[in-house]
């Protein structure tokens, strides 16, 4: 094996690695982040970062605040059945929802 074919293997294992180690960061602040502050996780957004040791690829993980579940989402089934059915929420709609919680 050649100098440049064991460094490009070299630079990759530490890519994955810087990859693994800051994913478990975000999620593991998040977990803190509710525990202290109540809410629940909503999903993850990707983002990536250029790193000293190439482009990493990480999943932002989202929370809600435990009243906002109440106000946008009414129930799980409710939920669920839209998106099975491709039907959207219009702003307008939405925004009487968000007055009330009030």
């Amino acid at each position: 094996m050649d100098q440049d074919t064991l460094q490009m293997i070299l630079r990759e294992a530490v890519r994955e690695t810087v990859t693994q180690v800051l994913q478990a960061l975000l999620n593991a602040d998040r977990e803190a982040f509710l525990r202290e502050h109540g809410g629940r996780k909503n999903g993850y957004y990707p983002r990536k970062l250029e790193t000293a040791f190439g482009q990493v690829e990480l999943s932002i993980p989202h929370s809600a605040p435990p009243s906002l579940q109440q106000v946008i989402s009414p129930g799980p089934q409710k939920a669920h059945r839209g998106l099975v059915m491709g039907s959207q929420v219009e702003d307008e709609q939405l925004a009487p929802q968000l007055h009330q919680a009030d």
